[in-house]
């Protein structure tokens, strides 16, 4: 099972590279075939497949639950936002925006493995830590890829405006909706982590700064996305106003992944 593990890992990279090439050559080129887009999701789904692949393997090596361990969360947070973007690309026409989600994933996997592989803290309920971790996971890989295609929309909004020419990028309106439909769906996921975050935040180190800023950042997270939420409903925010508000927010959540990397690496229990 080593050897699977092993084999999945190196080969994943590689198919991850090669599909982030192969979706740069995409948005480069100036002909209107698509064969190029068409090989990359094949191969990023191939690469997808293989990270699952040693995820599972890795954890059965040293039996430990994905859930329950940050060195394999980081990578199921990955997979959740390739899955995210496979499921929406051609129906939202946003096969461009594989372009950034190809080396996440390849950030992911690779940077996964420096992050010591202990087990969250055993002070809480190993059931709803369980269901935390779970909905975080999914919820951040949501965010994850709704916070690239709002950065898409504000760079192909750029390019528009100052009548720039060079790389294909999707319509404004396609990332506009990318963006507000991977927010609905990870909204709830993400209210549900920072209920139950709440709920045993209590039996941890009330004295520990990282702990008390990682839970503001859930929080501030929290407040951002549901405010471009409601404001996209009342105040008609869309655009650029609602790409911003979506990056601040997916900015919340990565500074929250960072201090569990900090934490990780200060041999601290989660």
């Amino acid at each position: 099972m080593a050897a699977i593990a092993t084999f999945a890992f190196y080969f994943g990279m590689v198919c991850y590279s090669v599909a982030a090439t192969l979706y740069f050559v995409d948005i480069a080129r100036r002909d209107t075939t698509h064969l190029t887009t068409r090989w990359g999701a094949i191969v990023l789904v191939m690469g997808a497949v293989l990270h699952a692949t040693h995820v599972v393997t890795a954890s059965l090596l040293s039996n430990v639950c994905p859930v329950e361990s940050l060195h394999f969360s980081l990578s199921l947070c990955s997979l959740g936002m390739v899955a995210g973007y496979v499921l929406l690309r051609k129906r939202l026409k946003i096969d461009a925006v594989g372009v950034a989600v190809a080396p996440a994933a390849l950030t992911f996997l690779i940077g996964a493995q420096f992050v010591k592989a202990d087990s969250h803290s055993s002070e809480v309920s190993r059931r709803l830590l369980a269901l935390h971790v779970t909905s975080s996971l999914t919820g951040v890989g949501l965010f994850l890829l709704a916070g690239v295609a709002g950065a898409f929309y504000l760079v192909q909004e750029w390019r528009l405006r100052t009548k720039r020419v060079g790389f294909q990028l999707p319509p404004l309106h396609s990332l506009d909706l990318t963006s507000h439909r991977l927010l609905v769906a990870g909204f709830p996921l993400l209210t549900f982590s920072v209920a139950s975050g709440a709920s045993f935040a209590s039996k941890l180190n009330a004295m520990d700064p990282l702990q008390w800023t990682r839970a503001a950042l859930a929080y501030a997270a929290w407040t951002l996305v549901a405010g471009v939420l409601v404001l996209r409903v009342i105040a008609g925010w869309r655009g650029r106003r609602s790409a911003f508000g979506t990056l601040a927010g997916v900015g919340c959540i990565v500074l929250v992944i960072g201090l569990y990397v900090l934490r990780a690496s200060s041999g601290a229990p989660l």
